[in-house]
């Protein structure tokens, strides 16, 4: 297969690879609706039975009832979404979401493995690449790391490898995720505090397995006891993001790391010149279960469209003008990748 691009440390890109970057996004923008997390929806989702007095337990099943009412609105909105194999193998999904839509197919198990008592977490797979290869645009993983406990570190660092391997190997991009794992015992407003250090030693050791790097920055503020505790500056944002921009070989994504939509567009206007575009879930779209509004699954969609859709519409614009590009990490881009992509950038008025 031929190489189109290689990145500054020397990791090649091959022609699969490059041409679908290129095909959904020849302008460079990578703006991703993340809609992969299992757990958050389980949740998401009996406060909605609850709002609406329905008096039972979410099953995957209603999972993939929303996940396949929100895809249906994403055309034209996204570049990219992620979804987990419940959604992305359900029959007609792709039709939902539409064929301009790069789909991610998340690879891992909701459920990483406990160890020392939750000190550290053991990514596994819940559908091996291989076997979806021909239901997705590319694939995405997440490791939660605690970088003192090096035993969980260094056994999520060579699963990440074999998985980039083989994604290499499919002609598929990864987007590789890394969240600061909470430590037993540990406050919200404690964890928070440590995340400008460990944040950017993570970034050093996790960010050259896969095509982009899917990273969380500090936190502004946290809750604690139903108050508002302020935890950094804007500046301390940026300064963390810098830092993580010079160490990590591939392009920057900003997630959400479950903080409200209030915080996450401050989080991300502040970093959106250093990265390559938002990989953005509950944020956009969260407060939509539980809404007035909301009485139904009707409803619900109906919630999703005019809550989500400017949050995400405001993000991409943001993204538009300012993002960099995907491949602004490689140092090299073979001529006929050249004339797959274009500096240009279409931004409709607002």
């Amino acid at each position: 297969m031929s190489i189109f691009a290689r990145f500054r440390d020397g990791v090649e890109v091959g022609e699969n690879v490059f041409k679908t970057l290129a095909k959904f996004s020849p302008d460079g923008v990578m703006d991703v609706f993340a809609s992969d997390q299992h757990n958050s929806y389980i949740k998401m989702t009996n406060a909605f039975f609850k709002h609406i007095g329905v008096e039972r337990q979410a099953t995957d099943d209603d999972v993939k009832e929303v996940c396949n009412r929100f895809s249906r609105h994403l055309k034209g909105e996204v570049t990219a979404a992620l979804f987990n194999h419940l959604a992305y193998l359900s029959p007609g999904f792709r039709e939902l979401l539409g064929e301009n839509v790069l789909l991610i197919g998340r690879l891992e198990d909701t459920k990483a493995i406990e160890v020392d008592g939750g000190k550290g977490k053991l990514a596994k797979l819940a559908i091996e690449p291989e076997d979806v290869a021909d239901k997705v645009d590319g694939f995405k993983t997440l490791v939660y790391l605690n970088p003192e406990h090096k035993e969980s570190w260094e056994k999520n660092k060579e699963w990440l490898i074999n998985i980039f391997e083989r994604c290499q190997k499919l002609g598929k991009p990864l987007f590789n995720e890394t969240l600061y794992l909470q430590q037993p015992g540990e406050s919200d407003i404690e964890k928070s505090k440590k995340l400008p250090d460990v944040l950017i030693k993570m970034a050093e050791d996790f960010s050259p397995y896969g095509d982009f790097y899917k990273t969380q920055v500090p936190v502004l503020w946290a809750e604690e006891n139903g108050k508002i505790v302020k935890i950094c500056s804007p500046q301390t944002v940026r300064d963390t993001a810098v830092e993580m921009e010079k160490i990590s070989p591939r392009p920057l994504l900003l997630l959400s790391a479950a903080v409200d939509f209030e915080q996450y567009s401050v989080q991300y206007g502040t970093v959106c010149d250093l990265v390559s575009g938002p990989m953005c879930g509950r944020a956009y779209f969260k407060e939509a279960f539980t809404m007035d509004e909301t009485t139904d699954w009707e409803t619900l969609e109906n919630s999703f469209v005019k809550l989500a859709i400017p949050r995400i519409r405001q993000i991409r614009v943001l993204a538009k003008i300012m993002a960099r590009s995907w491949w602004y990490k490689y140092e090299w881009i073979s001529e006929e990748g050249k004339s797959l992509i274009s500096e240009s950038r279409e931004i409709k008025p607002g």
